[in-house]
């Protein structure tokens, strides 16, 4: 569930304060969604899984609705993607809305507009731009597709699929989902394995590609760290398949965590992971960071015109630095490296998102795990020392792994960078509870690594 501090009024968007309150959507989606309205359909809880909100832009929203059908007496989830827009819903988009919805009503309409709010709103699986995902959740379609990539699967001749289980994983509206299939077969026996779907914006093929040359490579054949086996991909799907691994983030167990042991055996991973052969990614010029710089300022003052002084010194100060920082030949890189793309899994470690591979500075992933580590320490997670202690055993495994080392003042402006560009940027897009306060402590702690206050890699 999402739990969002509450938003500054934006004149673009005078429904915020509705749309996020679950109370108000409740009820609202409980007078005037059609089967809700006539009394059939009762909503039991409304939760907000997921919003995304860019002052006087866009803003995204995810509900899951407990819905209980008053004349059988079935229950079951049901999400609901809602945009809203600034200038109101034409009735030219939610009529092509209406024109590109494939599954039909189950515990509420496929999809349904709500003018007093200027919000469309589309019934999962039904998506404007992953209109594949029916395919994946409907269980005769889902069994004809598998079956035609059988042999990917490395099972006994005799092994048959008798039916199929599919479960919700993780769903962003508009750009990707995971899904798990739980695919019993004939005789006996089951499989897992998961697939995940994208826009048509996202290249797919090129993420298999990724995962299958990671797979091969000899940090992941070392046995102390893995990824999910890569399957097979669907192309007119734009849809990858994976074997299962379960397990659970790294970072929701915390307490439990050798976090020393845990920093270092992933530094060892990522300096492997930049020593991998990766063909055809995209190169990432060294200026991206600083337009993305600029972009988190324009976010973070039209949020808030207090932050303009401070993130415009920071900016200044990394602006003079870039030039006289070491060079570092590119590498590939992750672009989101954090503890939370990790999964603990059987005493092992599994590394498990690969959509964002780029050709890039290799410390900039550095940075990014160094900047997550920071951010728990702010929200209370783990302890300003144990932050420090684990960013010492992950840049020592790093750098004694890297040939290229760890360049001091390369991680320093990467990862102030990062704590404006993403972390503080992202408390304000996802309205993040505290955001305030989260911000300041961000900006401040750019600024005492800048100044060389607090020390990195030692």
């Amino acid at each position: 569930m999402t739990r969002i501090a509450p938003i500054s009024d934006d004149p673009q968007f005078p429904q915020l304060p509705v749309v996020t309150n679950k109370a108000a959507m409740q009820d609202i989606f409980q007078r005037q969604l059609p089967g809700f309205a006539e009394g059939r359909l009762e909503i039991e809880r409304l939760k907000l899984k997921r919003f995304t909100y860019t002052p006087g832009n866009e803003c995204r929203l995810c509900y899951s609705l407990r819905v209980k059908d008053l004349d059988t007496g079935g229950e079951d989830e049901q999400i609901f993607f809602a945009l809203v827009e600034p200038n109101g819903v034409t009735e030219a988009k939610y009529m092509q809305a209406q024109r590109e919805t494939y599954v039909g009503a189950n515990f509420g309409p496929a999809v349904h507009c709500l003018p007093q709010l200027n919000m469309i709103l589309w019934r999962f699986p039904n998506d404007p731009k992953l209109k594949q995902l029916h395919t994946l959740v409907d269980r005769g379609a889902l069994a004809e597709l598998l079956q035609k990539y059988w042999q990917c699967f490395g099972l006994p001749p005799a092994a048959g699929l008798a039916g199929v289980t599919t479960t919700l994983i993780k769903y962003v509206p508009e750009l990707r989902c995971t899904l798990r299939h739980q695919l019993a077969l004939d005789p006996a026996g089951d499989l897992v394995v998961y697939s995940k779907t994208f826009g048509h914006r996202a290249n797919s093929e090129l993420v298999f590609k990724i995962m299958q040359a990671l797979w091969k490579a000899p940090v992941f054949q070392s046995g102390e760290v893995t990824i999910p086996e890569p399957l097979f991909f669907v192309d007119e799907m734009n849809t990858l398949f994976v074997r299962g691994l379960e397990g659970v983030n790294a970072d929701e167990r915390l307490a439990a965590l050798d976090l020393d042991r845990t920093a270092a055996v992933i530094g060892a991973a990522l300096a492997g992971i930049h020593q991998c052969r990766i063909d055809d990614l995209r190169h990432r010029p060294e200026h991206y960071m600083m337009s993305q710089l600029a972009a988190a300022e324009k976010t973070l003052v039209n949020f808030d015109s207090a932050y303009k002084p401070g993130v415009e010194a920071i900016i200044r100060a990394l602006h003079e630095k870039h030039a006289g920082l070491t060079h570092v030949a590119p590498a590939p890189i992750h672009t989101a490296f954090r503890l939370s793309q990790w999964l603990l899994v059987e005493g092992k470690l599994a590394l498990i998102d690969f959509d964002t591979f780029l050709l890039g500075n290799p410390i900039s992933d550095a940075a990014s795990f160094v900047a997550h580590l920071l951010y728990l320490s702010i929200k209370g997670e783990i302890t300003q020392e144990q932050c420090l202690s684990a960013i010492r055993h992950f840049c020592r495994a790093y750098a004694a792994d890297a040939p290229w080392g760890l360049p001091a003042d390369v991680l320093a402006w990467q990862t102030a960078a990062l704590l404006v560009s993403e972390q503080a940027k992202k408390c304000i897009r996802l309205a993040k509870k505290n955001c305030r306060q989260t911000v300041g402590q961000l900006l401040s702690l750019a600024v005492n690594i800048i100044e060389r206050k607090i020390l990195l890699a030692q």
